[in-house]
């Protein structure tokens, strides 16, 4: 299962809940998610939902959108770790 960190400080200022809240009741068999300190990405924590799975920055305009994107990337990874074929 993938994590989907989120900073607390976006949370907190509102743009991320709803993603946080969506993925949590509806989401949590496919994306785990962890609120953490801080992304160290204090423009995008300003202006827009987003979160980090893995080394990669997820951001969207609102958090619908970014919802969307999570599920895709989650699955796109999962896609890729299903066909491993190593002996």
């Amino acid at each position: 299962m993938r994590v989907a960190k989120f900073c607390r400080r976006n949370v907190s200022r509102g743009l991320s809940r709803e993603a946080v809240r969506r993925l949590k009741k509806i989401h949590r068999k496919e994306v785990g998610v962890q609120i953490v300190d801080c992304c160290r990405r204090c423009l995008a924590c300003r202006v827009q939902p987003f979160c980090r799975i893995q080394l990669t920055t997820i951001e969207a305009p609102d958090s619908d959108t970014l919802v969307q994107r999570i599920l895709e990337a989650v699955r796109k990874a999962n896609e890729g770790t299903s066909q491993d074929t190593r002996p």
